[in-house]
């Protein structure tokens, strides 16, 4: 029961952190919801290959609040947390490192999980999007994609020394893996080279396999190469996990 309680506590310290640090804030909550509002204002009349606007940014919005919230927002708490020596503190400590984590962790599900509840609503209340039984797998698909980027978020922050470093990097490729995700300017409507280049971008095989599971168009649309992007990401995390495992012990010395 203690245990339960002081996590509790731990949870609404970490919320109420997380509301005070509006940068967080803006690229996981209002950012995504606020372009979702606007862009379904401006071309929700518009269709994009005989398939209307809604059916393909809605999963496509949803992809970037998970981004932010799970594996940019947790590595870089972590990291930072770690460069600060706080871990380093807690295991000195009975309370438990797992735990302490975890609640990072449920932190982060709660906010991408907020995000994916404001969608759904503004589609149905702004723009009268049908929801039903019928979306159910695509919210456990949602929430599986959000377990994989959390774990994706422990592994960088793992591997990554300097939050500076981290920050860098992923401010720096957030641009260009946004750009060519498909989530906001079509691919197709980009240069040859651009839409080849965008078959390197996690963002956009995480896309297209949300998209997969929102709408039976897309079966149809991806049915012959969906397996694809499953297979980019699931390459993608075990280059990370290989590379955790060969520096764990300084890795987990560090932390």
């Amino acid at each position: 029961m203690t245990a339960i309680r002081s996590t509790l506590v731990q949870l609404v310290i970490e919320l109420k952190m997380y509301i005070r640090q509006p940068l967080y804030l803006l690229f996981s909550i209002v950012m995504p919801l606020m372009s979702f509002l606007i862009f379904g204002s401006m071309y929700s009349n518009m269709t994009y290959g005989g398939i209307d606007f809604f059916t393909v940014y809605i999963p496509s919005f949803l992809m970037l609040i998970l981004f932010s919230s799970s594996v940019f927002s947790v590595g870089n708490q972590l990291i930072s947390d770690k460069e600060k020596g706080i871990y380093k503190r807690i295991r000195a400590t009975p309370i438990s490192l797992v735990r302490f984590i975890s609640v990072i962790l449920i932190k982060a599900t709660i906010i991408a999980m907020l995000g994916f509840m404001l969608i759904m609503i503004s589609a149905s209340v702004c723009f009268h999007i049908p929801l039903g039984v019928k979306k159910i797998p695509f919210f456990f698909v949602y929430v599986l994609f959000t377990l994989f980027a959390l774990m994706l978020g422990i592994i960088i922050a793992l591997l990554v020394k300097k939050v500076n470093t981290y920050t860098m990097v992923m401010m720096t490729l957030f641009f260009p893996m946004f750009f060519l995700s498909d989530a906001t300017v079509p691919l197709t409507m980009m240069p040859k080279w651009m839409q080849e280049a965008a078959l390197f971008n996690p963002l956009y095989h995480a896309n297209r396999i949300l998209r997969y599971f929102w709408n039976y168009k897309f079966h149809i649309l991806y049915r012959n190469n969906i397996w694809e992007s499953f297979m980019f990401l699931f390459i993608i995390f075990m280059a990370l996990f290989c590379l955790l495992l060969v520096r764990w012990k300084e890795a987990y010395d560090e932390f």
